[in-house]
């Protein structure tokens, strides 16, 4: 999991702090959009970007490992999280 917490350390701070937010704190879509003024469709595709980008990061291939991240980082501990 440190793996994966140092990943999120080399994200951009906007894309670390989408992941947190839609991930770790459970805040919807629409919820994010109003307050990034976009919409919930944008704010999905910067996730699956941030997503794969992290997946890229830490050498993953395939869906089924990438749907492991996406557990991961719902259930990493919020030391692990950075900033």
């Amino acid at each position: 999991m440190q793996d994966v917490g140092a990943a999120l350390a080399r994200l951009d701070m906007p894309s670390r702090a989408l992941l947190d937010l839609s991930l770790r704190r459970g805040v919807a879509d629409d919820e994010i959009a109003h307050v990034s003024r976009t919409d919930a469709g944008e704010v999905a595709q910067r996730r699956a970007a941030a997503l794969k980008e992290l997946g890229d990061e830490l050498g993953l291939d395939g869906r089924e490992q990438r749907d492991e991240l996406f557990a991961t980082l719902q259930d990493l501990p919020p030391g692990l999280w950075p900033g």
